[in-house]
């Protein structure tokens, strides 16, 4: 069976021909979820796989086509919904379609809700039939199929690694509803055995590894324990962690021993502190000194933030971006949501002003400030992390903001 799987694009990402690619090298990977699916296509199978920030989607061509709905993206795929491919419509999948699960619209039909891997083996019978089912649900049971490596536009990087240790949400509340393993599997949770990890570890054939994780101190012993095992492999890792992380120095240690180049702090780390932070010089004091134990250890510290987009009293922008310098992070990464929860995209114009959230990325990732940063964290971090993570990551991140890309 010929497979097409379409990774879908928002209106500012999505690419236009005769013009390069929006958006850094380095954050134009293939789609995890369509790896996964790689995994379980038989040798009689062959998966084509075009992604529209890279690459026009249409006409779509093949057996099946699968096409990836993100947030924000629905309007897109609304407008492919009337495609087809040979006989059979295009099926639907993704965090958008699952977060539909209660009131799926009409034209997004077939569909899948839930993880595409869950349901592959009825899906593909089904196709090979010509009768799809308007719905197929999946079961909230998580499991694990290792990514494999897929074919890709040149312009993509097709060399990120990842792997998941645990199946499962760790994510704050409040961004719960972003979260494509929070609406597959809602509070369920796969914790993998260190020995099956070690094993997928060792076949990898590159370094640099992200660990997909929400939370490496939502179970620190367990965390522990493998990254014991895996420290002698000599990889180089890239992990999410929430605030608890700093409860927990012994782990911190091993992270540095075990490789860990770059550590994400998500929402809880900011969260509630940085509307209190200002006028408060202990808890600024308390901050930078969390993110200079981790730099301390040779890691470089990314943060996520999210901030409610207040029209009638707005934060303080340009005070956040202050406070955001002082703590002196390497990488921020910035999510407004609305009062009914939906994400509103913070995207550079021309002129921003301080009273415009996304005056917030345009101080952070001015020139004088990543070159600031350049200059001071090799003495902390080592010339190596600093060469091959922070310089190429900040120009990444300054890239895709002046490019108007509303994420990350």
């Amino acid at each position: 069976m010929n497979v097409l799987a379409v990774a879908l694009a928002d209106d500012a990402q999505r690419f236009v021909k005769g013009y390069p690619p929006k958006g850094a090298r380095v954050f134009l990977q293939p789609n995890v979820e369509v790896m996964r699916l790689a995994a379980l296509l038989g040798a009689e199978d062959n998966l084509r796989y075009l992604d529209e920030r890279v690459e026009t989607a249409e006409p779509l061509e093949g057996d099946l086509c699968l096409l990836h709905v993100g947030f924000g993206q629905d309007r897109r795929a609304r407008g492919l919904a009337g495609s087809r491919t040979g006989r059979l419509p295009p099926v639907f999948f993704g965090p958008q379609v699952t977060a539909w699960r209660e009131a799926v619209p009409d034209w997004c039909r077939p569909c899948v809700l839930g993880d595409i891997t869950a349901v592959w083996p009825r899906l593909r019978a089904d196709a090979e039939s010509g009768r799809l089912q308007p719905v197929y649900c999946a079961p909230d049971t998580p499991g694990y199929v290792a990514p494999r490596q897929i074919a890709v536009n040149p312009e993509m990087d097709a060399g990120r690694q990842t792997i998941h240790f645990v199946r499962g949400c760790s994510c704050p509340e409040t961004v719960k509803r972003f979260c494509n393993e929070y609406l597959c599997f809602g509070t369920n949770r796969l914790v993998r055995t260190p020995d099956e990890i070690v094993g997928e570890v060792i076949t990898l054939p590159r370094k640099r590894i992200w660990l997909l994780d929400d939370d490496v101190a939502a179970l620190p012993d367990y965390y522990y324990d493998v990254f014991r095992q895996l420290w002698n492999q000599r990889r180089q890792w890239v992990v999410n962690a929430s605030d608890r992380l700093f409860e927990h120095p012994r782990l911190i240690r091993l992270l540095a021993k075990a490789g860990t180049k770059m550590v994400y702090l998500d929402e809880t780390f900011l969260s509630g502190r940085i509307e209190r932070a200002p006028g408060n010089r202990r808890l600024v004091h308390q901050l930078y000194r969390r993110v200079k134990s981790l730099q301390a250890s040779k890691m470089l510290v990314g943060a996520r933030l999210a901030l409610a987009a207040e029209p009638d009293a707005p934060p303080d922008y340009d005070r956040i971006a202050g406070l955001l310098r002082q703590i002196d992070l390497d990488f921020v990464e910035m999510r407004l949501l609305s009062r009914n929860g939906i994400l509103v995209p913070v995207a550079y114009r021309p002129m921003v002003t301080a009273s415009e959230p996304a005056w917030v990325k345009y101080r952070f990732y001015s020139m004088g400030n990543i070159a600031g940063r350049l200059i001071r964290r090799p003495r902390r971090v080592g010339f190596y992390t600093t060469t091959f993570y922070l310089l190429p990551y900040s120009a990444a991140y300054r890239q895709s903001y002046l490019e108007g890309l509303p994420w990350p």
